[in-house]
């Protein structure tokens, strides 16, 4: 790729709407913590919403220092078992599983609008099989091999909270978390000049970027530049453009994570901060 062009799409781009796209990212990180402190609530462990507000963004910190998202994740089951808070690791899963479980509801409007549907089919099944995991696991808890009954009770665990009533809102939550980084992408088109599709970014842009959180690269670097051009080509975007509108996306989404890079700076009074 020629980094010229790109760099240049990114210095043209309008500074209030890239600034509007930055304050979004901040908000989605609350949005994301509240997620992470709705679960631990539901699984009747969750400390103060504040301190899980730091913590979730001290891990966003490490999400873009180390592999995502695997770092972030480390971090904050670390930094909260340090705490006396159990089920951190749990909790971190059902996070990720509720995720994959909202996009479901993207799928049909994906599925239409993708010229390529493969990526989208393969997502909408593991959903659907995650889905039936989760429906019917909890019937391995009686067998008789220990592990597959752990399994059972994790899963039984997993429907308690992502397939009931009181799990609604992690999954409103969720759904909000996917649009809100296609909201994000959509904003930094339309500061570019990008003619792109507000709904094309709410339902195919949330998919592309969960592929960025593989932890193959360093905060998401690589994965997502060729994961953005490759879907935004079909739609008129040059790759150049593609490639400025990503980098730019990944500066700011770096940018939101610094505030727990200070948190974690920050002088300690006892051992038992963070």
């Amino acid at each position: 790729m020629d980094f010229g062009p790109a760099l240049a799409s990114m210095a043209a781009m309008d500074g209030m709407l890239v600034a509007g796209v930055f304050a979004l990212l901040l908000a989605h990180g609350v949005v994301s913590a509240w997620r992470w402190w709705a679960i631990m609530r539901l699984q009747g462990d969750a400390p103060d919403l504040r301190l899980v507000l730091r913590l979730f963004f001290v891990g966003m910190f490490f999400n873009q220092t180390l592999s995502t998202t695997l770092g972030g994740d480390a971090a904050r089951v670390v930094l909260l078992r340090a705490r006396g808070t159990g089920m951190v690791v749990s909790s971190i899963m059902l996070e990720r599983a509720a995720g994959l479980l909202a996009l479901i509801a993207l799928i049909p409007a994906a599925l239409l609008l993708a010229p390529n549907a493969v990526p989208v089919m393969a997502l909408a099944v593991l959903a659907a099989v995650l889905a039936v995991l989760i429906a019917f696991g909890p019937r391995l808890r009686d067998a008789r091999w220990r592990w597959v009954a752990a399994a059972g009770r994790h899963l039984g665990d997993a429907r308690a909270i992502l397939l009931t009533l009181a799990g609604l809102p992690v999954l409103a939550l969720s759904l909000a978390i996917h649009m809100g980084g296609g909201l994000a992408v959509y904003g930094l088109a339309l500061a570019s000049g990008a003619a792109l599709d507000l709904l094309v970014c709410v339902t195919l842009v949330p998919p592309v970027l969960l592929l960025a959180t593989l932890p193959v690269s360093f905060g998401g670097w690589g994965v997502r530049e060729a994961a953005l051009i490759g879907l935004l080509g079909p739609f008129g975007i040059a790759a150049d453009q593609a490639l400025g509108l990503s980098i730019a996306l990944g500066l700011l989404v770096m940018a939101a994570g610094l505030p727990g890079g200070v948190l974690w700076l920050m002088p300690k009074k006892n051992k038992s901060e963070f």
